[in-house]
């Protein structure tokens, strides 16, 4: 997956130039093109993607110009090329400066339950990044000559595997692995492997749920209440107007996020939402919701106004700066 601000930039020109797909998929190399996975097999993907990861350093490239795969497919793409400049700067960390290196990972991954099926047609591999793959072929030379110019240097970290979506018609996060081998610690006793991902696989998230529900049993007893997800989402013709989220932890209902579309902010939809949160949090049985603000922000003041009190401090708590915890009262139903 395309990181950080790149993938911002990137989608701005996926909408650009029309492209149908931004809300269905990230900006991305493909190194093993879409295959059916037994349910009982994504584990084994899931291992064969940590195990290929382990082996390969992590890859500095350069994302562009634009090119195509006309006249054969009406395919806008970034092309990707070898950034000698980050490499060195990052040589340190053992950053490949080798696209190359892409093509590798695309053919130790292809393997097992992500091989592709025996009748599939293979291609000579062209890492890029898509940014239309239905482009209209009268614009497809405008848009490729219009981003001539265009680069972007990026560092790739980590291998994803996505899972599609039936109901959500998207691409989603099924586990990720970091690029490079896993740290070992503790040698001369046991050996103990660390590596970090941005979720766990489907054996690690089995082992948290089974690992934390006896945590929770052997500190709380048999009474105490699983946390609940919320998600409230207001709507304003049809159009996602804003969200509020968060769980409900035992007397307790945290709002990670209120969230208000520029176009309805000074609506009310934020107030709606919030009192939607507290109606939610007393039906189930909470005492208080509670959140974090900026401190000395508009989002402090907003909650004070509905009639929030700060109860904690919270220094440096996101991008070094201060936060505060506010929470109000609810009288359960």
């Amino acid at each position: 997956m395309v990181p950080g601000r790149a993938a911002d930039e990137i989608d701005g020109l996926r909408r650009a130039l029309g492209s149908t797909e931004v809300a269905r998929i990230a900006p991305h190399v493909t190194l093993v093109p879409p295959v059916n996975v037994r349910d009982e097999d994504v584990q084994t993907a899931a291992d064969l993607v940590r195990s290929v990861a382990a082996g390969s350093a992590p890859l500095a490239v350069v994302l562009g110009p634009a090119a195509t795969f006309w006249p054969a497919n009406p395919v806008c793409y970034l092309a990707v090329a070898a950034d000698a400049a980050a490499a060195d700067a990052a040589a340190s960390d053992r950053v490949a400066a080798d696209p190359a290196g892409l093509g590798s990972l695309a053919s130790r991954l292809a393997a097992g339950p992500l091989a592709p099926p025996p009748k599939r047609r293979t291609r000579p591999f062209v890492p890029h990044v898509t940014i239309n793959q239905r482009m209209p072929p009268e614009l497809i030379e405008s848009a490729v000559r219009l981003l001539s110019s265009y680069r972007t240097p990026v560092v790739f970290q980590r291998v994803t595997l996505l899972e599609f979506s039936e109901r959500e018609r998207r691409w989603l996060t099924a586990s990720d692995a970091q690029l490079g081998a896993s740290v070992v610690v503790g040698r001369g006793g046991f050996e103990i492997e660390l590596s970090v991902s941005s979720q766990l696989d489907p054996a690690g998230a089995d082992w948290a749920s089974r690992a934390w529900g006896e945590y929770s049993l052997e500190q709380y007893g048999d009474t105490i209440r699983p946390d609940e997800p919320y998600v409230i989402t207001a709507r304003l013709s049809g159009q996602i107007g804003g969200i509020a989220e968060g769980e409900v932890k035992g007397a307790t209902c945290r709002l990670a996020r209120l969230v208000v579309a520029p176009q309805w902010r000074r609506h009310g939809v934020g107030a709606q939402l919030l009192r939607a949160t507290e109606r939610l949090a007393a039906e189930r049985g909470c005492r208080r919701v509670r959140l974090e603000a900026l401190a000395g922000g508009r989002a402090e003041g907003f909650y004070e106004e509905k009639g929030y009190q700060v109860v904690a401090s919270v220094p440096q708590h996101r991008e070094e700066r201060d936060f505060v915890v506010m929470e109000r009262a609810i009288e359960a139903v």
